[in-house]
């Protein structure tokens, strides 16, 4: 893609070269394509990024079209991934995007997780997100999970790629609960905001750049809790927990 205007390259004076290269190097899964995926899919590959893994198994419906970007009335019943590949190479021809109509199980994602170097999380329930923690600690890749509802959502990283040098808590030490309790903090049945999801995504995707460009700071350990209808934003603390069925072991 040209981001470029007046010969001003303007993801390169952001990022600079070095953050550029990597980011254009690096490959990255993003499981669910409906809000969250919307976004971080559009604005990966509006930053530069050449390495797109797409993952989701739900089929475009007029009810997403309040909030999921990649679609419009044209698209209903078509495949989400499909559609989506279709319209960022159409932002980016030269990008290498895969797209994989399929649900995320121990096997398929195992598979998928080994072969990126980030995983972005932009499901809506949580036993797809614990799983996908799961594979990104055995692996070491890095992991990005986020979670949104009405005006609210939340985003946490996990760079488990720097599990060998340091502790890094990973999904279970902050949602340790059971399935049914974690039901609406995965967002999946809670009417959303384009506006929640646009700021929650973006969140993401800055993550991806603040560990690309080593510029800023990052969630590695923490959360962060947004609450649009209030204009709060606010960092929390992730502690280890050192009987974590994931990352005790």
């Amino acid at each position: 893609m040209n981001s470029s205007l007046n010969g001003k390259d303007y993801n390169t004076l952001l990022l600079g070269e070095e953050g550029m290269e990597i980011l254009r190097e690096l490959r990255f899964l993003i499981v669910g394509l409906g809000g969250l995926g919307s976004f971080v899919a559009q604005e990966l590959v509006r930053l530069g990024a050449k390495n797109l893994l797409l993952v989701d198994h739900d089929r475009v419906e007029r009810s997403n079209l309040n909030r999921q970007i990649l679609y419009d009335l044209s698209d209903v019943g078509k495949s989400k991934v499909i559609v989506a590949r279709n319209k960022l190479l159409k932002i980016a021809p030269d990008a290498n995007i895969e797209a994989f109509d399929t649900r995320v199980n121990r096997t398929t994602g195992g598979l998928l997780v080994n072969s990126v170097d980030i995983v972005i999380d932009c499901t809506d329930n949580f036993e797809t997100k614990k799983l996908l923690n799961r594979l990104c600690y055995k692996a070491g890749k890095g992991f990005i999970a986020a979670g949104v509802g009405s005006w609210e959502g939340w985003v946490a990283s996990f760079p488990f790629f720097k599990r060998e040098e340091e502790e890094i808590p990973c999904l279970e030490c902050l949602f340790p609960g059971e399935l049914e309790a974690l039901k609406e903090l995965g967002g999946g049945s809670v009417a959303t905001a384009v506006t929640t999801v646009a700021v929650v995504a973006s969140v993401q995707v800055q993550e991806v750049v603040n560990l690309v460009a080593n510029k800023g700071a990052n969630l590695e350990g923490k959360t962060l809790v947004v609450d649009l209808r209030n204009y709060q934003c606010v960092p929390i603390k992730i502690s280890k927990n050192p009987q974590c069925e994931v990352c005790a072991r």
